[in-house]
């Protein structure tokens, strides 16, 4: 099998495949791109071998050829049977050979092997030397039948080796439309995923990891319409970033071995500065030459002691220098207490009972979304809990993509509402080291029945462990049913006219009408 090398090019594929899309551009999509085009062009070489469908013409020609080269003697019947398989892959493959001849040249062959006069006589004329046994004309049925036989050999060849290579271009051509199909519409969800993202102003991270998740056109779609709320909607804009801001930052301190470099600066001596008197030594330099010395040229008879004193270098001199300063760098570790902020673990329970359908359910799960990847993006841990009269959860600390959020967000209860079980595993959730001092935000209608008297005793012992709890309603508000102290903070948010109140302005607003 000859490879097409141009039509199996990794990087032209890549190129074609991802020039109308700028998400093919970031590392991780680049990377899964070559990993699946190339795992895609080792399965079409596996294909290529497996699926050859002259496979078995193939097997046969080569053993013909085989004993071909033996210069086994040529049997008729050989010589028929290499003819069938001949005519069979021209039938196969749609091909027009001479049938007539070959059975013309075969019948020839019978017909000299049945007159032995005629073998006689060749291999007289061989012994006498007036015949070669490859003469271009043989009179032997042996010569004559392996004459043939090489020649049907070789068109055989001929017609397989051109259906092979018309069969390989053919699957290949055909792979190389559909991979280049399933890459460009492979991208195609990406860069919507991506676009969305940005109406989001999301960067793609651990969530939004967007060459991990295999994201149909129906989950892209269904994410568009919760991110349309949020980028179109100014009421749920402003609601999202209202939630976003529940975020509570701990301040924390810790000891950390800190590095620091210090000078520190040193006097040394320096002889070549002379500055002040520090001692006497042996020299000649008059100038510094002690008072008793230069007295010696006071008296003609002494003044040669001390030109000998001056030529041997043996007067006695003061010696001076001076002090030069110099800079020196060290490095010394220190314990230092170290302040950092730390953003708390979200919780978020979101209501999918048959009251909030429509819109309601649509705007709540649109915030939950925001929520989480702000909370993911932010390194914050973030479980989310799905309520009806049961519950579904999903922990987003582990290596979870979008595609399992969106599966998860997509689902609905459509009954009743009972909150008590996912804050009694929301309560669950908070002893786990990883999600203490929680912000916990339940996102619902609220029409509902209030807690049991042992949950209610529950959170309110979790508050006390420095868990945060919030309520969201979408929708009106049953200031009579509401789940009264169990949460710090209570929004109401009215889709009719994009506004949000806290429950506090509505209780002011009915014990006095006049107050806005």
């Amino acid at each position: 099998m000859n490879e097409k090398p141009v039509l199996l090019d990794t990087q032209a594929l890549i190129e074609e495949a991802s020039r109308e899309f700028p998400v093919a551009k970031e590392s991780s999509v680049a990377a899964r791109l070559k990993d699946e085009t190339e795992s895609e062009l080792r399965g079409i070489r596996r294909r290529l071998l497996r699926d050859n469908p002259f496979i078995e013409n193939t097997e046969v020609l080569q053993n013909a050829e085989k004993d071909l080269d033996s210069k086994k003697p040529v049997r008729i019947g050989q010589l028929e049977q290499d003819l069938k398989h001949f005519e069979s892959l021209a039938k196969q493959t749609g091909s027009r050979i001479d049938k007539k001849y070959w059975l013309l040249e075969i019948g020839k062959i019978k017909a000299n092997q049945k007159s032995p006069t005629k073998q006689a006589a060749f291999k007289g004329r061989q012994k006498a030397g007036l015949q070669k046994p490859d003469s271009e004309k043989p009179d032997c049925p042996d010569e004559q039948a392996a004459l043939c036989h090489t020649l049907l050999l070789q068109h055989w060849r001929k017609l397989l080796d051109e259906q092979t290579a018309k069969w390989e271009l053919e699957t290949i051509q055909d792979f190389r439309r559909k991979l280049l199909n399933w890459l460009k519409s492979w991208l195609e969800k990406l860069q919507m995923l991506a676009d969305t993202l940005d109406d989001l102003s999301i960067e793609t991270g651990r969530l939004f990891d967007l060459s991990k998740d295999n994201l149909s056109l129906t989950d892209i779609e269904q994410l568009k319409k919760w991110v349309s709320y949020i980028s179109e909607d100014d009421g749920v804009k402003q609601l999202c970033d209202l939630m976003g801001r529940l975020r509570r930052a701990e301040k924390t301190k810790r000891q950390e071995l800190v590095r620091t470099a210090l000078t520190i600066k040193e006097y040394v001596p320096d002889v070549n500065s002379r500055e002040e008197i520090v001692g006497v030594e042996w020299g000649k330099d008059i100038e510094r030459a002690v008072p008793h010395e230069i007295s010696l040229l006071a008296d003609e008879e002494t003044s040669v002691l001390f030109d000998v004193k001056l030529a041997e270098g043996r007067m006695m001199c003061f010696k001076m220098e001076g002090e030069a300063s110099r800079d020196d760098e060290v490095e010394e570790e220190r314990l230092t207490e170290v302040e950092e902020e730390r953003a708390g673990p979200v919780i978020i329970c979101v209501d999918t009972s048959g009251s909030m359908k429509g819109s309601p359910e649509t705007i709540a799960k649109a915030v939950t979304l925001y929520m989480a990847t702000r909370a993911v993006s932010q390194q914050r841990e973030c479980f989310l809990i799905s309520f009806s009269t049961g519950i579904e959860t999903l922990d987003l600390s582990g290596d979870i993509g979008i595609a399992k959020v969106i599966e998860f967000l997509k689902r609905s209860f459509h009954g009743g509402t009972d909150v008590s079980p996912a804050l009694t595993h929301a309560l669950g959730v908070m002893e786990d080291r990883r999600y203490q001092r929680a912000d916990l935000l339940v996102i619902s209608d609220f029409i509902m029945a209030s807690v049991p008297k042992p949950l209610h005793e529950g959170i309110l012992s979790a508050k006390e462990n420095m868990n945060r709890f919030y309520s969201l309603s979408i929708g009106d508000l049953f200031l009579s049913d509401r789940l009264k102290e169990i949460f710090d903070n209570e929004w109401v948010y009215d889709p009719s006219n994009s506004s949000i109140r806290s429950i506090q302005m509505i209780a002011n607003s009915i014990e006095d009408p006049a107050t806005t």
